[in-house]
């Protein structure tokens, strides 16, 4: 075999791994009576059938969309993951300039409503909050008893993550909002080797480590570039 068609053959061979890969689609929500077959965080191939029975309300999620099937009826896993492959815009970029005064994107820190928050890059993150009309400031605790204020200017959204009160994964935060509310807690996991461009990929971390809210915004903004192609 000459050396061009040992690489021809090589390149082939390398599209269709990086094809079977992009089609790949994950389970992220799963009700009903199939639900122990299909959990959350489970992988399905390009090859796969999904069954449901009466009642199944099945989320998956592929390459740049996400969909919901209800049963009962069987439905092609490749047929999805290459449709959502195809329409594919950079949803995951999106995720955090589209609507920021609605929703934080999904590496922010929302301090209204506390809970377990996956986060990227501890060097860079910014906490989120609902109400933008009027400034305000609130104080952040650590579990070992340090404290400091965070502030956010009339009209934004988003503020730096204190530098003086480093993140520290697995820590919990207490966050005191005076007047404006009761204290929420924040409950933070550090991630690494995160896939940045993957939705698939940065959904099975998103489960594996109990964030799930950011991983209802993952869905969220991957169900509307869905709706959108």
């Amino acid at each position: 075999m000459s050396r061009m068609a040992m690489l021809s053959g090589a390149a082939v061979a390398f599209a269709l791994g990086s094809t079977a890969a992009i089609a790949n689609v994950v389970v992220v929500k799963s009700l009903g009576p199939s639900a122990k077959a299909y959990p959350p965080g489970k992988t399905l191939p390009p090859s796969a059938k999904i069954t449901l029975q009466g009642g199944d309300v099945v989320t998956v999620l592929g390459p740049s969309a996400a969909q919901t099937l209800r049963g009962p009826g069987n439905f092609d896993a490749g047929q999805m993951s290459l449709a959502s492959a195809a329409g594919q815009r950079g949803r995951f970029g999106a995720l955090r300039a589209a609507e920021v005064a609605h929703n934080p994107g999904i590496w922010d820190i929302d301090l209204t409503h506390g809970g377990r928050v996956c986060v990227s890059n501890a060097s860079s993150v910014q906490a989120w909050r609902q109400d933008t009309e009027t400034p305000m400031t609130v104080k952040i605790r650590s579990s070992d008893g340090k404290a400091e204020d965070l502030s956010w200017a009339a009209g934004k959204a988003l503020a730096p993550w204190p530098a003086a009160l480093p993140i520290t994964g697995g820590a919990k935060y207490q966050v005191d909002w005076g007047d404006a509310g009761d204290p929420s807690t924040i409950d933070l996991v550090t991630v690494n080797s995160l896939p940045t461009d993957d939705l698939v990929g940065a959904a099975q971390v998103l489960i594996q480590n109990g964030c799930e809210k950011q991983l209802d915004l993952l869905v969220q903004s991957a169900s509307k570039g869905a709706a959108a192609n």
